[in-house]
């Protein structure tokens, strides 16, 4: 008898040693819903069933989204001009800045419109008026294509932006000089009349905010955009930066160049089309900033008659603004930011709502674009009032 016990006793033991490690492996992997830290960066808190969310719908969504998406680094979700989330994967932190790629578009653009808001500049502008460096004597065709045109991917330049070895998107990041690179591609196309997403188009605003700031873009931006957004911890490349900033696995398919030299003025240009990192919380800021018609914590930053211009189709393209993409979601209006891998800041203004992903889908962006989408569809349904 006394064996049995003894054998029973150990049995219960190890069953009791087995389930508690499953527990706490459970535990472990299960992640749990938290309000946000205040780190002082001028982001007030709150939590989602003060802002009319279902709680227990929104907290289940959120708790799983790593597991449904591996390749999620980081979710920063605001609402009324407060943070609601603020999570982190892939060994990522709030303190990470991650790079954007081409979400660095849309901080151009608002550049440009903070520039026009002082008179420096008009996006009426020929953009020969600034790059009388590149083109020595006036191009008639080049002549007809204004600032606009570049911020609206409508300036009639032949471009293809993913399309192989061939395509002027793949050869641009191995020219030594990008400007004269993309403008010296045929121009086929009246401006205003193609819409033609276009790298190339961006880059060029470099040499534009340089002549009429006298400043180098990021320059500009930092005084006049990321400081009164309370914005100081960034980096931005320059144009001649890139293959050195560009990590392995960013770029499937592409090979490091063994040396491009490049000359000035072009090498201290800033990477206007993709060279920015910044803060999930901060790229946030940008999406808040817009949803408030140019204003933060309630100070005018950019004008709202550029913000309404950047939000709305122009030239008869019905899913592009000022850099802004345009869609809807649950039949509900939205604009969006977008960068390669699925870097995202999704502004719904019918739900005073903003979303920001970042993302590694460099080599599955489509599984990555549906899961994104089904996220989205299931947030907005967890929205009561």
């Amino acid at each position: 008898m006394l064996a049995i016990y003894n054998f029973m006793k150990r049995q219960t033991i190890l069953l009791l040693t087995i389930l508690f490690s499953l527990t706490a492996c459970n535990q472990k992997n299960k992640e749990t819903f938290s309000t946000p830290q205040s780190l002082n960066d001028g982001w007030k808190i709150s939590s989602p069933d003060k802002l009319g969310f279902n709680q227990q719908q929104f907290e289940s969504l959120i708790n799983n989204v790593s597991n449904k998406n591996s390749k999620l680094n980081s979710l920063v979700i605001a609402r009324h001009d407060k943070l609601i989330v603020d999570k982190y994967f892939n060994g990522y932190s709030p303190d990470s800045i991650q790079k954007i790629w081409s979400i660095t578009k849309v901080i151009t653009g608002t550049t440009i419109g903070i520039a026009a808001d002082k008179g420096l500049l008009s996006e009426k502008d020929s953009i020969y008026k600034y790059l009388t460096d590149y083109i020595p004597v006036e191009n008639s065709s080049i002549g007809k294509i204004t600032i606009e045109h570049l911020i609206t991917m409508t300036s009639g330049f032949e471009w293809i932006e993913l399309g192989g070895p061939q395509s002027a998107g793949f050869q641009l990041a191995y020219s030594n000089d990008w400007i004269a690179f993309t403008l010296n591609q045929p121009h086929t196309n009246i401006p205003g009349t193609t819409f033609n997403y276009s790298t190339g188009n961006t880059m060029l605003l470099a040499p534009i905010i340089k002549k009429a700031t006298n400043l180098q873009a990021d320059e500009f931006t930092k005084d006049n955009l990321f400081r009164p957004l309370g914005i100081t911890d960034f980096e931005w490349d320059k144009q001649s930066e890139f293959w050195i900033k560009t990590q392995s696995g960013e770029l499937p398919g592409a090979k490091r160049p063994d040396n491009i030299d490049y000359k000035k003025p072009f090498a201290d240009l800033s990477n206007t089309g993709s060279g920015l990192r910044m803060k999930p919380r901060d790229l946030c800021k940008i999406g808040q900033l817009y949803l408030n018609k140019g204003k933060w914590n309630g100070k005018q930053i950019v004008s709202e008659k550029w913000i309404n211009e950047s939000i709305q189709s122009h030239f008869g393209n019905s899913n592009y603004g000022y850099h802004w993409r345009l869609m809807n979601i649950n039949q509900k209006p939205c604009y969006y930011a977008t960068g390669f891998g699925l870097q995202r800041i999704f502004v719904f203004p019918t739900f005073d709502l903003v979303v920001v992903m970042t993302q590694q889908h460099y080599e599955t962006m489509p599984q990555g674009e549906k899961w994104t989408n089904q996220f989205l569809t299931k947030l907005l349904e967890t929205i009561e009032k």
